[in-house]
């Protein structure tokens, strides 16, 4: 059974922990290679994107170690720091890696939802230049 437990991400030397329970805790974005297009003739032209890179989309733990880091980034990033994120996903189980450099933190938790006793998950979301799936060793 698959765990984000086995796996690891790595941003700017911190290896993330304190994921939460969601689904979809981690998300890459679907990168488009190239686009389509039919003429009034009905002839398709085909080209490709340059398009390499998206967000990506981490859901923590309220109470978690990364979120004290990812936190302590925002709060340098909102007093001036530019801070450039860079890193990258390994899924061992199922043979898959992820590149990602000079990310930009686009979208953080300021605010605070709290109900039954808890504080929600926190989602963070970094917009990479470029996002590089490697599927040589795939097992899928």
């Amino acid at each position: 059974m698959f765990s984000l437990e086995q796996c690891t991400l790595n941003l700017n030397g911190h290896n993330v922990t304190g994921w939460s329970d969601d689904t979809d805790a981690i998300s890459f974005p679907s990168i488009d290679i190239a686009t389509s297009k039919r003429g009034a003739d009905g002839k398709k032209v085909t080209s490709s994107t340059g398009e390499k890179g998206g967000p990506v989309v981490i859901k923590l733990l309220a109470n978690s170690k990364s979120t004290k880091f990812l936190m302590n980034a925002v709060t340098a990033q909102q007093n001036g720091s530019a801070v450039s994120w860079n890193g990258f996903f390994r899924d061992p189980v199922n043979g898959v890696t992820v590149v990602m450099t000079n990310g930009t933190l686009t979208n953080v938790p300021l605010g605070q939802t709290m109900g039954k006793g808890e504080v929600s998950n926190k989602e963070f979301t970094i917009d990479f230049e470029l996002v590089i799936p490697d599927y040589s060793g795939a097992n899928f």
